[in-house]
């Protein structure tokens, strides 16, 4: 069993419009609501794949009931007031989204340490465990990186798939897999302008003892490890991007699951979260499609990628 840990998790809202103008007034033509968050996300990837898992994390009294509907079971610590939603807005061949923080809890101490309690005993039955997403305001930065400290004193494989002070704080040395974009694994080794995507992703490899896959968007993932590096790319897709990290998060903790060399697992990654592009919402995948793109993704060894950053 794979167990996903989401601690700030949200109910995902998507808008379809014909077209989006700031200041104007849009009639919505289409609307999804479900249960989400990343730790959820990748959960029901691993369920449509076949898999064995569970979703646990903060939440309030209903959302567990919300995620099983999605075929999930969840065993979610009721810690939070409310859910936060994330609104994606489909217009014009873009995706426009906005992300609310999350409910402000008291005592978030207190919480993050029954968090652990409870992680720790759901880690009896795993095989695989996946920290990822954002915390609540308030929550020290050092959580996910003590939920993949649990599980590494068990041997159980961890991926990580965390931003900003969390990701700082996992990459300082915790031997769990991490999974950076561009602009998250430039900030970390502190390279402006273009980056060498090998030699950055390989000295976080360094530093963090795990290896390191960075997510580069049309330009495929780059795999770093102890043993070398590896890069790959899917044929460009249009669609939905925001559950692809999530699908290649989901695809990575089930090859270390199952031993398979990285090559293999970078593959998996790669035509899975193109998958989860083509598939109307966060969460899903296109398995046909899926199933037409594993066997195509060449995997190569390589020295040096430089890609060019885009200003912000």
């Amino acid at each position: 069993m794979i167990l996903t840990v989401t601690c700030n998790p949200a109910i995902d809202v998507t808008y379809r419009v014909d077209s989006l103008v700031p200041g104007e007034m849009h009639r919505v033509r289409e609307v999804t609501e479900r249960a989400g968050g990343k730790g959820v996300n990748v959960a029901r990837v691993l369920h449509l794949l076949g898999e064995r898992t569970m979703a646990t994390g903060l939440a309030d009294v209903g959302f567990a009931d919300a995620v099983e509907l999605l075929g999930v079971p969840a065993a979610f610590l009721t810690a939070l007031p409310s859910m936060r939603r994330t609104l994606a807005v489909h217009a014009d061949g873009l995706t426009t989204s906005l992300w609310e923080p999350g409910a402000v809890v008291e005592e978030p101490a207190d919480v993050a340490l029954k968090l652990e309690r409870h992680v720790q005993l759901l880690l009896t039955g795993a095989d695989g465990l996946v920290v990822s997403g954002s915390l609540p305001p308030g929550f020290a930065p050092d959580l996910p990186t003590r939920l993949a400290e649990l599980a590494i004193d068990e041997d159980v494989p961890v991926v990580l798939d965390l931003d900003d002070e969390p990701l700082r704080v996992a990459a300082d040395g915790g031997a769990a897999v991490l999974m950076p974009n561009l602009d998250e694994l430039a900030r970390l080794v502190g390279a402006d302008g273009d980056l060498d995507v090998v030699a950055a992703a390989s000295e976080l490899s360094g530093r963090s003892r795990a290896p390191v896959v960075a997510t580069l968007g049309i330009d495929g993932m780059v795999a770093a490890t102890k043993d070398g590096s590896w890069h790959a790319v899917a044929e460009q897709v249009a669609g939905n991007p925001t559950g692809a990290g999530d699908a290649a998060a989901a695809a990575i903790i089930r090859g270390l699951v199952r031993g398979e060399p990285w090559p293999e697992v970078l593959a998996d990654a790669v035509a899975l979260s193109a998958a989860a592009v083509v598939a109307p919402v966060a969460g899903e995948v296109d398995l046909d499609a899926y199933q037409r793109w594993r066997g195509t993704i060449e995997v190569r060894p390589i020295d040096s990628l430089i890609v060019q950053k885009v200003p912000r």
